[in-house]
């Protein structure tokens, strides 16, 4: 599967409904303000008599006018086809187009609603236009739940010729939409390797290669360290010659997703797990990148899913599947069951990262116990920080009773969770502690540096 989301046309479309001459009939603005004349004429005509002939002629020719008008929308036939990305990155704005036909070539003005699917939102709808034989209308929507789903129905309101109707007209749709994490950055990483600045999405790190293996000779460019410098193949080459390193490859990398109820925290409309997700996701593909094998377990109360640590070209789509679907719950996480998977099922040593929010002792405790239980593998703990705490704790200073409470609550949190990280770092544990919008690149680069200085 191509992570870049190919527009691909999706036809869902059938003649507009014709029986019925009433149905999806909606008056529209200017029938109230017609209406105006025949209500004032009947108003005076209590004093005057004479006018009720008028006022029911006049009746009647609006009575007409409308018919007439109504009678044109009734041979209007619409078809509509929809193109849309088949794959969605959650967050990311993506572009759908609308193909309107008729039958007839009377130019008509219309609106465009869509039936869009859960957690997708479209500031733009309904769209406003005009249609002649064809037109064409587009809008950008954004997914912000994972899932697989389905853009529904077109609903397509028509104005008549002299603007006293809409007719509504409910055209089927059924356009599969599969939302993964943040599969763009992926994209957007290639081409900046492609470049050589990739370093661009992560803090500077040891550059790669230094205490790594040996791979090929080349010649001497601008940036190459001397030491690097192969003097035998230098002599007989006539030129400068260096040695060009890479990682070790062939290495395990094996993510521990949370997905318990503490994961459940949700900042700007995206949870713990989204933050999570969208870390895993990139740091995976970096790692496949370099030839190392990725797996993953995603736990709560039991084992969600399981990819055991695997490399190639499938490798990252196998992770996309995986990964796609998975949300947060309210059961209580449980990290024996986790670190007993990872103890049955991962034999070689891997690089273990942890991605969680402990917010207790019993869970501290508890992962204080079971990292000893794993120590032939190499572990990084993510601990996501709530920026709920964070600003309580950075609040300027109050009179205010409930605000010093909360200042001095959230402190206390801190510095309780700063003891918890402390005690893991003190057990051999390598430990990241970030905001939801700094794990992704904190995470990547402290892959890359563990990676240049060969620890696992």
């Amino acid at each position: 599967m191509s992570t870049e989301a190919a527009l691909a046309p999706s036809p869902a479309s059938m003649p507009a409904p014709a029986s019925g001459f009433f149905r999806g009939l909606v008056p529209s603005a200017a029938v109230p303000t017609l209406l105006l004349a025949p209500l004032v004429i009947g108003a005076i005509s209590v004093l005057i008599p004479s006018l009720w002939p008028i006022g029911l002629g006049l009746d009647a020719a609006l009575l007409l006018v409308a018919v007439v008008d109504a009678a044109r929308l009734a041979r209007v036939g619409l078809t509509a086809t929809r193109k849309a990305p088949r794959t969605w990155s959650v967050g990311r704005a993506e572009t759908i187009r609308v193909h309107l036909e008729q039958r007839g070539r009377r130019r008509l003005t219309l609106q465009l609603h869509q039936a869009l699917f859960p957690g997708c939102v479209a500031d733009a709808l309904p769209l406003a236009g005009s249609l002649g034989r064809v037109a064409e209308l587009e809008f950008r929507a954004i997914a912000t739940q994972r899932g697989k789903f389905t853009l529904g129905m077109h609903h397509v309101r028509v104005r008549s010729p002299w603007g006293l109707w809409w007719r509504q007209v409910d055209l089927p749709g059924d356009d599969p939409v599969h939302v993964f994490p943040d599969i763009k950055a992926l994209v957007e990483y290639d081409l900046l390797a492609r470049t050589g600045r990739q370093s661009l999405l992560v803090r500077p790190v040891r550059k790669p290669g230094n205490l790594a293996e040996f791979e090929r000779l080349r010649p001497f460019a601008h940036g190459d360290e001397y030491r690097l410098v192969d003097w035998k193949a230098t002599a007989r080459a006539r030129e400068p010659i260096v040695r060009q390193l890479r990682h070790a490859t062939d290495q395990n990398v094996v993510f521990l997703l949370d997905l318990g109820r503490p994961m459940t925290a949700s900042w700007n409309g995206r949870s713990a797990v989204d933050a999570a997700l969208d870390a895993l996701v990139l740091t995976g593909h970096v790692a496949l990148r370099h030839h190392d094998k990725v797996g993953l377990i995603a736990f709560d109360s039991r084992i969600r899913a399981f990819l055991p640590p695997i490399a190639g070209p499938r490798a990252r789509q196998s992770l996309l599947r995986a990964t796609a679907g998975l949300q947060p719950t309210l059961d209580e996480p449980d990290y024996r069951e986790a670190f007993a998977a990872l103890r049955a099922r991962v034999r070689s040593r891997s690089l273990v990262v942890l991605l969680s929010s402990v917010v207790d002792d019993t869970s501290a405790d508890l992962l204080a116990r079971l990292f000893r239980t794993v120590s032939r593998h190499l572990v990084l703990w993510v601990n996501l920080r709530d920026p709920g705490i964070e600003s309580y704790a950075d609040a300027p200073a109050s009179d205010d009773p409930e605000v010093a409470w909360r200042r001095g609550a959230a402190a206390e949190v801190l510095e309780w969770r700063r003891r918890v990280l402390e005690r893991a770092r003190d057990h051999g544990v390598h430990v990241i502690d970030a905001l939801p919008g700094e794990v992704t690149p904190q995470l990547l680069a402290r892959y890359l540096e563990i990676k240049g200085r060969q620890e696992l």
